[in-house]
């Protein structure tokens, strides 16, 4: 499969496969600082861009659980480490459904560790 994909449908089949709800809350903090990221700064209200599954790559990753979560939120630890799990078994999911080749999945392994 291709990482071509909708983000944010990815994650919804995601939730469906795995019935972790409780990530749900994470996955709203990942959809709205890759908006931020995203955003269209000559139109920030235009949010028709889709997020595809390849623009999160290990480095958005990295920048979300070592930046965007400390600089944003007081419990950013807790939120760290529950991201965290839920980004490992994210990753388990796409390698799972082929969503990931080896190089990708090596590197979000590595920045999750």
């Amino acid at each position: 499969m291709s990482n071509k994909q909708d983000l944010e449908q990815v994650f919804r089949l995601y939730l469906d496969h795995t019935k972790r709800e409780e990530d749900g809350e994470i996955i709203v903090l990942i959809l709205n600082y890759l908006s931020l990221l995203f955003e269209d700064e000559e139109d920030p209200k235009d949010s028709s861009e889709v997020i595809l599954l390849e623009d999160f790559t290990e480095y958005e990753v990295d920048d979300f659980l070592n930046f965007y979560l400390e600089d944003n939120f007081d419990n950013f630890e807790e939120l760290q480490t529950k991201s965290k799990i839920m980004l490992k078994n994210f990753l388990k999911f796409l390698k799972e459904k082929k969503y990931f080749n080896k190089e990708e999945a090596e590197e979000w392994t590595e920045i999750l560790k």
